[in-house]
């Protein structure tokens, strides 16, 4: 029986390995995304560094620490011990890729009176995913600005909503070069709050203004594998004008098999809407805290707040997701 190795790559985790198998191999049956081509050492997609243990790499026998361990190349190195190594792009079981790419402005065309949607796609022959409530990067004049990509991972199309109100100079200044420019530089995917395999439980959504964008990718993508649980929008505005996009939750009743959308409003009284703060309307339609998944689209304050709430009423923490708390945590 051949020996089994442990092998920890780039920090992202860790592996067994058989002696008599290559690390590519072994990785991927693990799950892990090795950049590969040739399998056979040729066109050294698969180069990395080996910083700890020793491997063989057809007759050679190459150590961390040694110049030829500067430069492994992993669909031909089998394990003589535990290693650590350091490939460029592989991904850990789940994870995709990033990319950094120029993509053609398509279309850019007004919601309501305060946010737009611009269609950006993708280049072609080369294939980038992302997981529906994941979010991009906009590279503009040496600036990175995140945007949640509003539509699930369907062919070479990104959706971004982008809220420019006379408060927000910073998204004033994004619209004007989106429409000045043909292309724009972006980042992704972003982001560990998603959804891409159908959740085992109810899922509710709470979100205001356009942290409506990875609420309508997730639901796309829970249309898309035939979600069978109940599925709740809670969506808040301050007034009626601020609700972009107000048919699409009607159209979604008809083909989830369970789906309810309520709108609130913070401002005014009006009869189609409820009254108040939006995580209010969703805490009083709550029977049952421990069993349904939050996903929270909103600002810092807005998601911090809705958090403490639902806590509160005994949510499970583990059970609220919003990508608010990674790149926004909390003292």
């Amino acid at each position: 029986m051949p020996r089994i190795y442990t092998i920890s790559v780039n920090g992202k985790g860790r592996f067994p390995c058989r002696a008599d198998q290559t690390i590519v191999d072994a990785g991927h049956e693990a799950g892990f995304g090795f950049p590969v081509a040739c399998r056979n050492g040729v066109c050294e997609r698969c180069a990395g560094t080996l910083t700890h243990g020793h491997v063989q790499q057809r007759n050679h026998t190459l150590h961390a620490g040694d110049t030829e361990g500067t430069e492994v190349l992993y669909c031909v190195a089998l394990p003589l011990s535990d290693c650590e190594i350091t490939v460029p792009e592989v991904t850990a079981p789940g994870e995709l890729p990033v990319h950094n790419v120029n993509c053609q402005i398509l279309e850019i065309e007004a919601l309501n009176h305060d946010v737009s949607r611009a269609w950006l796609q993708l280049p072609a022959g080369k294939r980038i995913q992302w997981h529906a409530g994941q979010y991009l990067m906009l590279n503009l004049h040496g600036e990175c600005y995140p945007f949640s990509i509003a539509n699930h991972c369907d062919g070479r199309k990104l959706e971004l909503h982008i809220r420019h109100g006379d408060d927000n100079s910073a998204a004033q200044d994004i619209m004007a070069s989106l429409k000045a420019d043909s292309t724009v530089s972006v980042t992704l995917p972003a982001g560990v709050r998603y959804i891409d395999t159908a959740p085992e439980r109810p899922v509710w959504f709470i979100c205001g203004s356009t942290g409506f964008a990875p609420v309508k990718a997730m639901v796309e993508r829970l249309i898309a594998v035939d979600f069978p649980h109940p599925v709740r929008l809670f969506w808040g505005a301050r007034t009626p004008e601020d609700l972009y996009l107000p048919n699409l939750p009607a159209q979604w009743t008809g083909v989830l098999k369970d789906f309810e959308a309520t709108t609130s409003l913070s401002d005014i009284h009006h009869p189609d809407h409820a009254q108040g703060l939006v995580h209010e309307a969703a805490l009083a339609a709550l029977s049952e805290p421990t069993l349904p998944l939050f996903f929270l689209g909103g600002s810092p304050p807005m998601a911090w707040a809705v958090f403490d709430a639902l806590v509160a009423e005994g949510v499970p923490a583990q059970n609220i997701h919003c990508d608010v708390f990674d790149y926004a945590p909390r003292d």
